[in-house]
């Protein structure tokens, strides 16, 4: 059975933290964490692809759907025992509306929030 693949900057601070974070809360370990740089080794992505990992957490399931930013966030909730509740309410039809510009929000400045965390400035972004 293939599992989902969660794919993050393996650079960056708030990123290894979220990873750690759902890592703990995955008891039945559902999911596979693989950094972009780890990632980028064996799967030719093109620089559009390679800039939105960096800029967003991106799920990628076995039939080649994929999920990103606050979408897999929610998704990572719902399928941890422990913040399932909170994925579900997240996942509500409207919730988005807040909480993507919200995830956005902290993603684009996760070098301002974290620049004491991130080494040499590897929490910066550039646009795709």
């Amino acid at each position: 059975m293939n599992k989902p693949i969660v794919l993050y900057d393996g650079a960056c601070y708030l990123c290894n933290q979220s990873k750690r974070f759902f890592q703990k809360l995955d008891w039945m370990a559902k999911m596979e964490w693989i950094s972009l740089q780890e990632y980028e080794k064996f799967t030719d992505l093109s620089d559009y692809q390679r800039k939105a990992i960096n800029q967003e957490l991106h799920v990628r399931f076995p039939t080649g759907y994929e999920m990103k930013g606050y979408d897999a966030v929610t998704y990572l909730m719902r399928k941890c025992p422990l913040t399932f509740i909170l994925g579900l309410i997240f996942s509500i039809p409207g919730s988005g509306m807040i909480g993507k510009p919200l995830y956005s929000l902290v993603a684009r400045n996760r070098y301002k929030l974290f620049k004491n965390k991130c080494k040499n400035g590897t929490c910066t972004l550039s646009k795709p």
